[in-house]
């Protein structure tokens, strides 16, 4: 294994850890919950393909669902997420960037990243609150949990992003 793989491992280890144990427990007026293992995916380099970002979005969901007994809520949305992130992240890069960039505010400035990563999010809670729901006949909870969950979750992703430029 390369180091590179173990520290996906560990990264991956502890957002799940994290993610289950604190985030999960926390719904702001009972529509807002952020999940932060997103960040991973979010933040695996540009040239990861997409089969081993499908790979990645469903072990994290699943890995969640398993300990928050949500029966493959959380492993559909992130697989969604994972599916669209590369075309999202296409549209907010350039032909002269590396392939290897790690996106970010670094690479890609505030604007993009925070665009980017809002599409993704969003992609996310769009599907987890469908699948979770299972009815269109609540439009608006389902619009005021994926919004406010988006929100809640780009907060710890900008955050995090501020922590890491340093």
């Amino acid at each position: 294994m390369t180091g590179n793989t173990l520290g996906h491992i560990r990264n991956f280890i502890l957002l799940t850890i994290v993610q289950v144990l604190i985030f999960s427990q926390i719904h702001l007026f009972g529509y807002a919950t952020a999940c932060v293992f997103l960040i991973f995916i979010l933040k695996l380099p540009r040239h990861t393909k997409t089969t081993e970002l499908l790979i990645w979005g469903f072990l994290f969901g699943m890995a969640v669902d398993m300990f928050c007994n949500t029966p493959g809520i959380n492993a559909a949305a992130a697989t969604s997420m994972s599916f669209v992130r590369n075309p999202i992240l296409a549209a907010f890069t350039h032909k002269g960037m590396p392939e290897d960039f790690i996106p970010g505010v670094k690479t890609i400035k505030w604007g993009g990243y925070i665009t980017y990563s809002l599409l993704c999010i969003l992609t996310f809670y769009a599907v987890l609150f469908l699948l979770e729901i299972f009815t269109i006949n609540y439009p608006g909870t389902i619009i005021i949990s994926a919004l406010s969950s988006t929100l809640l979750t780009m907060l710890f992703v900008s955050v995090m992003e501020l922590f890491s430029r340093k």
